[in-house]
């Protein structure tokens, strides 16, 4: 396979959750391979900082705060880039929000569970509609979701963030079936516990850490810099033949 395979020199490329994380290491792996990207996230003080550090890179960067649980906002997102003439060939749905810990999933609050679901499904959906519409339209593109081995792993305690995620992978599934005749592939990334804000409740938790470790062969966390190497992939030619895939960087958790 030629090293060209792997490029998405070009590309125009939209992350949600981009201003830390995992979505930031993306959007910087995006910009030393020459994609002009979107940054986007729900705070614009956040999104500004994480703009100015890649365009010291040489980075062709827009930062638009919208918030992915109100469809107000991911209706006025896309508005905007219609605007700036801006056409998404890459989308990656990275956005999301942990709940914190419940004494029992049936306990619930419909509040949390709202919550939960607004951002790290209804989100992904509309804006994955939306945008795949005009990638269809257009005959190419790609959309990559950031999901979790959570959501084949049930784990009460945070049963409302499993769901979502577990459905996630559903939306990933219709949408390539969906999609796929038209050019535009759909896959998912199914992230193991990795060093980040999100994953601190596991990672400063001995206990919990420990337990995890037990079942990861690679003994340790993942990185943001590797989720982001296996969105690249996904989102270039050399994954051109996959679509509706949830593809594992999680330590062999789920093996």
């Amino acid at each position: 396979m030629s090293a060209n395979a792997f490029s998405i020199q070009g590309k125009t490329a939209l992350i949600t959750g981009a201003s830390r994380g995992i979505g930031l290491a993306i959007a910087e792996l995006f910009v030393e391979q020459g994609a002009e990207v979107i940054i986007v996230a729900r705070k614009q003080e956040t999104l500004d900082e994480a703009a100015a550090t890649l365009r010291a890179k040489g980075g062709k960067v827009h930062a638009i705060a919208s918030h992915m649980g109100r469809m107000e906002d991911i209706q006025k997102l896309v508005a905007t880039l219609d605007e700036r003439g801006l056409n998404v060939d890459i989308l990656v749905n990275n956005a999301g929000i942990s709940p914190p810990h419940v004494e029992s999933f049936a306990d619930t609050t419909e509040s949390l569970w709202d919550k939960v679901m607004d951002v790290n499904l209804k989100g992904p959906f509309f804006l994955s509609g939306a945008i795949g519409k005009k990638m269809v339209a257009r005959g190419s593109g790609n959309i990559i979701n950031i999901s979790t081995t959570s959501a084949l792993m049930a784990q009460p305690e945070i049963g409302a963030y499993c769901v979502s995620k577990a459905a996630l992978n559903t939306v990933t599934r219709c949408y390539a079936r969906e999609f796929g005749p038209h050019g535009v592939r759909v896959n998912a990334i199914s992230c193991g516990v990795i060093k980040t804000v999100m994953g601190d409740h596991t990672l400063n938790d001995p206990q919990r850490y420990a337990d995890m470790m037990k079942i990861n062969p690679l003994k340790r966390a993942g990185l943001p810099e590797e989720v982001a190497n296996a969105v690249l992939f996904f989102a270039s030619a050399a994954s051109s033949y996959s679509t509706g895939t949830i593809f594992q960087v999680d330590g062999g958790v789920l093996s």
